[in-house]
C-alpha cells in the first residue's frame, strides 16, 4: 500500500487541504493518507484547528508529498528555521506536488527547474525567481507537478494516480466528487489538463 502525504501548516488554504484529503481518503485500498505539519495541530486561514498525524520528516519515507498553499502561511513556514531542513525529499522515487504558492516550497527544496505553475497572483512572483510562470493549472516535471488554482487539486490528484497506475483509476478516483450530469465534461477537462501539464517535461526537468 502507497503512502501520501499532505504537508499542512498554519494559515494553510482550507480547500487545498480538505479537497485532497476527502477524495484521497476515499480510496482505503491501494494507498493511505496522512496529513502532517511541524506542531501538533495547525490552524487553516479560516480559523479551523487541524490535528496532524505526524511530523514533517515522515515525508521523507513516503510514496507521495503534496504541499498545500496559504497566502499567509507559506511566507510564515518558509520563514521558519525548522521547516525546510525537515525535509530530504528524492524525486527519483517519490511523486512530489504542490498547489498554488506550495509551489515556492518546491523551488526552494531545489526540486524546479524551467517551467511552472502557481496561482495567478503568485505569478509574478515565481518569475523573479526565474522560473517561467504556465498560464496552465498544472506542470509536471517528470515525478514532480506544481498545480495552480485550488481546484487543481482535481488535476494534481488525477495526475498523481494516474501516474502510479493508470486512467481508469484516475477516474474511478475522481468521478464521486463530479458534478451530477458533468462527468464527462469534468473527465475530458482533467485529462486535457493533465495531458497539457505533461508537455515538455522531459526537457525541463533534471530531477527524475
Amino acid at each position: 500500500m502507497k503512502k501520501i502525504v499532505l504537508v499542512a501548516f498554519d494559515q494553510f488554504t482550507d480547500i487545498d487541504l480538505f479537497l485532497m484529503w476527502d477524495i484521497l481518503g476515499r480510496n482505503t485500498e491501494d494507498w493511505h493518507v496522512r496529513i502532517l505539519g511541524s506542531s501538533a495541530v495547525v490552524r487553516s486561514a479560516h480559523g479551523l484547528p487541524v490535528s496532524v498525524h505526524g511530523p514533517l520528516s515522515e515525508a521523507n519515507s513516503a510514496d507521495a508529498v503534496l504541499f498545500v498553499s496559504g497566502r499567509e502561511g507559506i511566507p510564515a513556514a518558509l520563514a521558519d528555521p525548522d521547516f525546510l531542513p525537515s525535509f530530504q525529499l528524492d524525486a527519483r522515487r517519490q511523486r512530489i506536488g504542490s498547489l498554488c504558492a506550495g509551489a515556492f516550497i518546491l523551488e526552494r527544496l531545489g526540486l524546479l527547474s524551467g517551467q511552472a505553475t502557481t496561482h495567478p497572483d503568485a505569478r509574478s512572483s515565481l518569475q523573479a525567481l526565474g522560473l517561467e510562470p504556465m498560464d496552465q493549472p498544472l506542470v509536471c516535471q517528470g515525478n514532480v507537478a506544481t498545480a495552480g488554482g485550488c481546484l487543481s487539486a482535481l488535476y494534481l490528484v488525477g495526475w498523481l494516480v494516474e501516474s502510479w497506475f493508470d486512467v481508469d483509476k484516475r477516474r474511478a478516483t475522481l468521478s464521486p466528487v463530479l458534478p451530477a450530469g458533468q462527468q464527462a465534461l469534468y473527465d475530458a477537462l482533467i485529462e486535457l489538463s493533465i495531458r497539457q501539464g505533461k508537455v515538455g517535461a522531459s526537457t525541463t526537468s533534471s530531477h527524475v
